[in-house]
């Protein structure tokens, strides 16, 4: 009798809790979620992704197998590392609202969600941190060495008046920031700089479009900044991006890569054809930038002057939605007049920052290149040829979160990742 009570209890125990979990009742989904090992997160989000596909189990396991020699961190393919995860006390206004995965913060725009996105600049070994909506705080290099998992840095004062931060940029102690602001749900593209200072920082303006794009996603595309020296003339790189497949008028900015010298006297459009340019970097006289497609097609680009680099007629992508018969873009770009990609993911990554990492890091990683993803929750490591025309490898390593910047820290030797599930930085250091 006593056997039979306990297995009715424990099978009432079992239904409560499978139907808890299938309600996310209290978000246990995501309680439990974040105990599991990395790979078993990574079975899960496979399993969910094919089921949301319609595939089958056998397709699932399949394709999961077909990986089986994925390494996950600590572990890459030739190196060992450390990964941890630090929490950032954020401003309270940029909070979460409820215990949901929405990631709404607390602010005029709330129709809008929001990941806890935030941006990383290393300033005198200290840390510039950016969050979404306008803040800015200095985080000291003695709290990424110490063995707190919870940081709360000091904010700054600014008066900066923005609704959705897109990049930051240090350059000749100033800090750049890149900015959108909407009128009816049409963005613009701003760039405000200021001189650094850790108590307040007091922008000034220095550039503004008048054209504006209502954009999908309720959210801006590009906005990154690079310094370049372009003829003699100093200046920086910025980035304006576009998803949808509309042709632009040629003296639109949208779809571009502008120059913008420092004295803004004479805007360039350095390059054209893009979609969402989500990172870019100068390294040594190369520029690198990376670009989301549509479905599938994000790309790796080498950006050269007057270039124009397909979208949206060329892109080894296709529209989301049902599939087509027959290919809407071009499948090949140099045929059709327009530059190839330096590299392109058939499988769309969600593909984010890039930076070039020391060769202090590793042995192994040498003239070694890390991309940052977002959907792909990973950081892929590349090497190109000395040109910048052919990818000689890459390695996806695993983190589990998106990623929507990242740094390399040469006083710690250390890859920083800004983790916007979480609101988490990350440190990969070399064991």
């Amino acid at each position: 009798m006593k056997i039979k009570f306990f297995l009715i209890s424990l099978s009432i125990i079992i239904i409560i809790i499978l139907l808890s979990l299938k309600a996310n009742f209290l978000n246990l989904n995501q309680y439990f979620f974040t105990k599991l090992s990395t790979k078993s997160k990574v079975i899960l989000r496979n399993i969910k992704k094919n089921n949301s596909s319609g595939h089958q189990l056998s397709h699932i396991i399949n394709n999961f197998f077909n990986d089986y020699n994925v390494k996950f961190l600590p572990e890459t393919q030739l190196i060992n590392l450390n990964f941890e995860k630090k929490k950032i006390r954020f401003d309270k206004s940029f909070q979460l609202t409820n215990g949901k995965i929405e990631y709404i913060t607390k602010k005029s725009d709330s129709e809008q969600t929001h990941f806890f996105s935030f941006y990383i600049e290393v300033y005198q070994n200290d840390l510039i941190l950016s969050d979404y909506t306008g803040n800015f705080y200095i985080l000291d290099y003695s709290e990424l060495q110490n063995s707190k998992k919870k940081l709360t840095p000091l904010k700054i004062d600014s008066n900066l008046k923005a609704e959705k931060i897109l990049d930051t940029f240090v350059y000749n102690d100033e800090l750049f920031v890149s900015f959108s602001n909407s009128s009816n749900r049409c963005y613009n593209w701003n760039i405000s700089k200021a001189k650094i200072n850790k108590k307040k920082l007091n922008f000034k303006n220095f550039y503004s479009s008048e054209e504006c794009s209502i954009q999908n996603y309720y959210q801006p595309h590009g906005g990154r900044i690079q310094q370049y020296k372009h003829n003699g003339v100093e200046g920086v790189l910025f980035t304006v991006g576009e998803n949808g497949t509309a042709l632009q008028h040629k003296d639109s900015i949208i779809g571009k890569i502008l120059f913008i010298p420092l004295d803004t006297s004479q805007i360039l459009e350095f390059s054209k054809g893009h979609r969402n340019t989500q990172g870019l970097l100068v390294y040594d006289k190369t520029i690198i930038s990376t670009e989301h497609g549509p479905r599938g097609g994000d790309e790796i680009n080498k950006i050269e002057f007057q270039k124009n680099y397909g979208w949206p007629k060329a892109s080894y992508g296709e529209p989301y939605g049902q599939k087509k018969g027959q290919p809407i873009f071009f499948k090949e770009h140099k045929k059709n007049g327009f530059q190839e990609p330096l590299f392109a993911f058939s499988k769309a990554v969600g593909i984010s920052e890039l930076i070039h990492i020391s060769n202090n890091f590793s042995s192994f990683w040498i003239d070694n290149f890390l991309i940052s993803s977002l959907w792909g929750q990973s950081i892929y490591r590349m090497k190109f040829d000395d040109n910048f025309e052919k990818t000689i490898f890459f390695e996806k390593i695993y983190i589990g979160q998106r990623i929507r910047d990242i740094k390399y820290h040469n006083k710690l030797n250390a890859v920083l990742l800004a983790l916007e599930e979480t609101g988490e930085i990350g440190i990969i250091t070399n064991k």
